[in-house]
């Protein structure tokens, strides 16, 4: 029987950007239905009040996201036919013809240094 598995992040409240008004809805929203209409086994839900999960904050900042991805994806998990959904609603950036997710605590500031870092590709 294949997995069906996703993580649904909604950020409202960021604490370098402005404040969003329905990005924690929508992310309720697709949680709530990949799990009853879609019948999604595990959803990892993150937004500005989600409860903590197994003594883990669930707030939508880098650390916890990273923390995260690395506990799920650090060894394989999924075979063939199963399925990992992400959604996330709330702001995002461009930079240098690339996008980024901005979490929680995501600093404008911070985009160009992670760029060069992770991408070698920002000059000067």
């Amino acid at each position: 029987m294949a997995k069906n598995w996703a993580i649904a992040i909604g950020v409202n409240r960021y604490d370098y950007l402005q404040p969003l008004n329905y990005a924690k809805r929508d992310a309720l929203s697709i949680q709530q239905f990949l799990q009853s209409k879609a019948g999604f086994e595990k959803i990892y839900f993150f937004s500005d009040d989600s409860p903590d999960v197994g003594g883990k904050s669930t707030r939508p900042n880098r650390a916890n996201l990273r923390q995260v991805l690395l506990e799920l994806f650090n060894k394989p998990f999924m075979g063939a036919g199963d399925n990992f959904w992400f959604f996330f609603s709330g702001h995002g950036m461009r930079h240098d013809e690339r996008d980024y997710l901005m979490p929680s605590d995501g600093n404008p500031g911070d985009i160009r240094p992670l760029a060069k870092k992770f991408c070698g590709r920002v000059m000067g």
